[in-house]
């Protein structure tokens, strides 16, 4: 089964895709190649929590298609706030959805590995007909969106997992794990990153264009899109340093020594043989997300690192 070249541009698309979350990473690369079909559509343009502004803009834009990548992602502060990250990440995909349905829009909600974790026993990749289990209100928050998008019939969920793209402005911390990592980089001698939890981060120009090859067939229902492949955020920093020549030393730690009241899932891998058989490519190696990330064009650091010692966590997806 071949892997699909990185300059693949979907010409079976309907003519007018509104890109909600246009501003977040994932948004960004899908109204880039989806070019002048692209309706960008902001959080400062459209308060998605909103129910009578949703309805009010699907009506006026009068998308084919709606691809909602807005989303509260931080997970830690989901658990101080749940009811927050609730309204963003299911009550706004209920108004879109719903939005969607009356006027015969077709909708895409991007969802997350965090759904599962639960099963603390697992070590083979998931399906999507297994049994969701999130462990923290992110992850229900999560869970509660993709049955919120079902309020539409012609709709599509597309997991993905640790989403990550380079910057024009060059690696910002806290935009994802590798540039976070590159950060401290430039003046810590070592970090201190967790080796227990497994899954696969993904390169997000890679998801983009494996998202635009699944639309294009038409198919409804549940997908899982990442790299190939899995790897803990461990390994995941120490190929990066390797490949990017970063002296900085990377040292093992376990979930319990990181400092964090939020259970991340130890193993959470995806398994994405339903969107191979339905698009019969796979997506790169999660090895060669670095490699493509690493050559993205970036000019400088914008951010100042805390001081020694550092503990990375994980990063969650959408």
């Amino acid at each position: 089964m071949p892997i699909f070249p990185p300059t693949f541009q979907s010409d079976a698309l309907p003519g007018r895709i509104a890109v909600v979350g246009a501003a977040g990473q994932l948004g960004r690369a899908l109204v880039r190649r989806l070019g002048n079909r692209a309706i960008p559509v902001t959080r400062t343009a459209l308060d998605i929590t909103a129910g009578d502004a949703v309805r009010a803009a699907i009506a006026d834009l009068q998308p084919d298609m709606v691809i909602n990548c807005a989303a509260w992602t931080a997970v830690d502060a989901a658990e101080q706030d749940p009811q927050g990250c609730l309204a963003v990440n299911a009550t706004a995909v209920g108004h879109l959805a719903t939005a969607c349905a009356d006027h015969g829009v077709r909708f895409v909600q991007i969802s997350t590995d965090y759904v599962f974790g639960a099963d603390r026993a697992r070590t083979t990749p998931y399906r999507e007909s297994d049994v969701p289990g999130p462990l923290n209100a992110y992850g229900i928050s999560k869970l509660a969106g993709e049955e919120a998008a079902r309020a539409c019939s012609d709709h599509v969920v597309i997991r993905t997992c640790g989403l990550y793209a380079a910057s024009p402005e060059g690696p910002i911390r806290g935009r994802n794990f590798l540039d976070t990592m590159r950060v401290l980089a430039t003046t810590k001698p070592e970090v201190r990153v967790v080796v227990d939890q497994v899954c696969t981060p993904s390169y997000v120009p890679h998801v983009a264009e494996g998202i635009l090859r699944l639309l294009e067939t038409g198919a409804i229902g549940t997908f899982q899109v990442v790299n190939e492949g899995q790897t803990s955020w461990y390994d995941l920093a120490c190929e990066l340093f390797q490949r990017a020549g970063i002296a900085t030393r990377v040292i093992p730690i376990e979930s319990s020594a990181y400092p964090s009241p939020v259970e991340r899932p130890r193993y959470s891998v995806l398994d994405t043989s339903a969107f191979a058989a339905t698009t019969r490519f796979r997506l790169p190696p999660w090895q060669a997300g670095v490699v493509d990330y690493l050559g993205e064009p970036s000019t400088r650091l914008t951010a100042s690192p805390p001081p020694f010692p550092e503990t990375i966590p994980c990063s969650p997806s959408s």
